[in-house]
């Protein structure tokens, strides 16, 4: 797919501006913040380039966005039909998609969701500072494989990092659930651990003897350590899914 760069769409954050000028009836940026329901604040801070959360994303949508327009800059600003529904309230494609040259019809395409492709990356060795930036594309993801899209972040892997490989190749995409962030229900699971001094990165997380918690790498090395859980540290969610790019 060909992302559309035309200055006149702009990018996600004039775009956001751009549908907020043409709704009916709302002349303020607070009038658009509830009806989104966010406050005032954060919009502003997505109105100047702050990453948009999917639930955002779809609350823009309900509001009538036609979502490749938002995302990507392509078609028309508005959906075609103010009753299209959007499933789940997430982001996803309505029209037929075409997927290594097999056409799915609408109905098919029930059974997939479409979130953002953030341009970011993680890390999975040393922690990776994550930016807001662009989006990428769309990531198409099964049902069953995205059990919470308002709560589903997709993110590509450095391709430096390899402290996970086998089980998640440099260069893969992931899906981080951010509605799993208690540590004593993700023994044993990779998860996506947000360090206070600054940077995002991926382990499988284990409980020492002590009770404290460690981020441990699946490719063990010199190079890859453990990353200790300290103070001011979390658990940002459990990696769901993983995608690697084949070459």
């Amino acid at each position: 797919m060909t992302i559309n760069t035309d200055n006149s769409s702009g990018n996600i954050a004039d775009r956001i501006k751009e549908f907020r000028a043409a709704c009916p009836g709302i002349t303020t940026q607070q009038e658009f913040a509830q009806a989104l329901g966010i406050d005032q604040q954060r919009l502003s801070g997505y109105e100047h380039g702050t990453r948009v959360p999917a639930h955002v994303l779809a609350a823009l949508v309900s509001l009538g966005a036609n979502p490749y327009w938002l995302l990507f800059g392509e078609g028309n600003m508005r959906k075609s039909s103010a009753n299209e529904e959007v499933r789940d309230a997430t982001v996803r494609e309505i029209s037929a998609l075409n997927v290594s040259g097999k056409e799915f019809s609408v109905d098919q395409m029930a059974e997939f969701y479409v979130l953002p492709l953030y341009s970011d990356e993680v890390a999975a060795g040393e922690p990776l500072g994550v930016r807001d930036t662009e989006i990428e594309g769309p990531a198409v993801i099964h049902r069953s494989w995205c059990p919470n899209p308002r709560q589903t972040d997709y993110l590509r892997v450095s391709s430096t990092g390899d402290s996970m490989e086998p089980t998640i190749p440099a260069g893969a995409m992931v899906t981080i659930d951010r509605t799993f962030t208690n540590p004593d229900q993700l023994i044993g699971k990779i998860v996506a651990i947000v360090k206070h001094e600054g940077g995002v990165t991926l382990k499988r997380l284990q409980k020492t003897e002590r009770g404290s918690y460690v981020g441990m790498p699946d490719n063990p090395s010199p190079d890859n350590l453990p990353i200790p859980l300290e103070e001011g540290d979390r658990i940002a969610g459990l990696v769901r899914t993983v995608h690697a790019r084949l070459h």
